[in-house]
């Protein structure tokens, strides 16, 4: 259970040991994941990592180098071993859209089921258009539409023939904090009323924490850790995967030492959640820097050995503060 929705067991797509490269280089290295039915999945990683190539060979449009790839318990085809790449069933939001210029919101959706009797094309163009909250543009061109609007039409168009599986590329970045709402609603309504399962990379770890089931961390084309935001927070597997998750406060264990008088092992590395941080006026950590984040408020409190953020829903009212620290969480 997660994001309040239960998902499916039925496997519809199974990757194994996974190897991809361009031109010699290795992007991905044995990659083994799956996903489920009802399920929503993210590839967390750098810009760079292998994502969009990990998108491309699931869909048959990359030569794998090495491993398998399997959609609903068939294999999926290489793109140079079939004269028309693709598999039918896997659809894709793409990053440019790829909507038809001259047509209509509603046209450009209902096009893709020209090959149905007319009664289905429209009564499915309607429940799509519902579904998608594209009512208010459905008579507009792709030209009159704003970025938003154009990406709901492409989840549209490729949701419209109920596909089991969707794949998001980067489906949140160039979204306004109120489209970006919209659009997270829409999807898992989506995912929900049609049972597919939905997989998205990005490199966003908010969007990874608050909107994934699942989530894989990605390091240099290597499959980090698997598993909930809230098992990956609470015990990150690295300092890489604690920075790419948008952990703060991760210190060596000497300098927690040094300046909380902890007993941590020297060498290794801790996150400081900020339930573990307990404040009171005082002299020993100065107020060096006041950021308002829009319901909160962030510091940074400096004890001339470490630099400590602290996060509070009211404005401190004192320059300096003394800090004790209660369980920091060793880093694997």
């Amino acid at each position: 259970m997660a994001n309040g929705f239960f998902y499916f067991c039925s496997m519809l797509l199974k990757v194994e040991n996974l190897t991809l490269s361009y031109d010699d280089i290795t992007v991905l290295n044995n990659l083994t994941f799956n996903v489920n039915q009802g399920q929503i999945l993210c590839i967390l990683g750098e810009s760079g990592c292998g994502k969009t190539s990990l998108l491309k060979a699931i869909r048959g449009f990359m030569d794998r180098d090495n491993g398998e790839i399997y959609f609903q318990d068939e294999r999926v085809f290489n793109k140079s071993e079939k004269l028309v790449p693709g598999t039918k069933g896997i659809a894709i939001v793409h990053q440019d859209f790829q909507l038809e210029p001259g047509y209509t919101v509603y046209d450009n959706i209902r096009h893709h089921l020209i090959q149905y009797r007319k009664s289905y094309q429209d009564s499915k163009t309607e429940e799509i258009i519902a579904l998608c909250h594209l009512e208010s543009i459905r008579n507009k061109t792709s030209k009159e539409l704003s970025g938003g609007q154009k990406q709901k039409v492409a989840l549209a168009k490729a949701i419209i023939e109920e596909p089991p599986l969707l794949l998001l590329d980067e489906p949140f970045s160039n979204l306004d904090n109120i489209s970006k709402t919209e659009f997270k609603t829409i999807l898992k309504k989506i995912v929900k009323k049609l049972k597919i399962g939905l997989l998205f990379v990005t490199h966003d770890s908010r969007d990874a924490l608050t909107f994934s089931d699942e989530i894989l961390i990605i390091q240099n084309g290597k499959l980090l850790k698997k598993g909930s935001a809230e098992n990956l927070t609470k015990n990150p597997p690295s300092k890489y995967a604690a920075r790419l998750l948008g952990l703060i406060n991760i210190f060596h264990g000497e300098e927690l030492n040094k300046s909380f008088g902890l007993d941590c092992i020297k060498n290794r590395n801790y996150w400081l959640p900020q339930s573990a941080l307990i404040i009171e006026t005082g002299q020993q950590f100065k107020v060096i820097h006041e950021l308002f984040l829009g319901d909160e408020f962030e510091y940074d409190l400096y004890d001339n050995k470490i630099n400590i953020t602290i996060r509070s829903k009211e404005r401190l009212g004192s320059k300096a503060y003394n800090i004790s620290v209660t369980d920091p969480v060793l880093i694997e």
